[in-house]
């Protein structure tokens, strides 16, 4: 499933864009990436979107003027179009009640932003592998 998955990736520091965007196609050269530098963005990227061409997978850094990763999640798990995305919640910010906060309003996982190239390669990889998990979660018997 990642081979061709599409990822939508909202953070407004462009380094972590350019890095997540260089080392997601170096691993997973078939994926596409569209990229939105905050939730206000995001919004009206995916109100243009078909729902064919909807993201697999929605990563927010949580941090972001005008709509923060927090608030860009209430809004996807509260729009019947959007809530079944698995989505992910990264940040430089990490305390233990933002976490619960986050896992209790629909984020599959709240990690730290990494400050590592090597960082950067396992937190995509687990992005990855726990939407497949989260995809197959949300397979709703005909």
């Amino acid at each position: 499933m990642t081979d061709d998955m599409k990822i939508l990736l909202v953070d407004d520091d462009i380094d972590d864009r350019l890095i997540f965007a260089d080392l997601l196609s170096a691993g997973h050269p078939n994926a596409r990436l569209t990229l939105a530098e905050n939730g206000l963005e995001m919004v009206n990227l995916l109100d243009e979107t078909t729902t064919a061409d909807l993201p697999d997978i929605i990563i927010l850094d949580q941090n972001m003027p005008r709509m923060t990763g927090k608030e860009s999640l209430i809004f996807l798990k509260e729009n019947a179009r959007y809530h079944r995305i698995p989505t992910f919640i990264y940040s430089t910010y990490q305390v233990g009640d933002f976490y619960h906060e986050c896992l209790d309003l629909g984020a599959v996982d709240v990690v730290a932003k990494p400050d590592t190239i090597q960082g950067y390669r396992e937190m995509i990889g687990r992005f990855l592998f726990n939407s497949a998990h989260a995809h197959a979660d949300n397979v709703q018997p005909c």
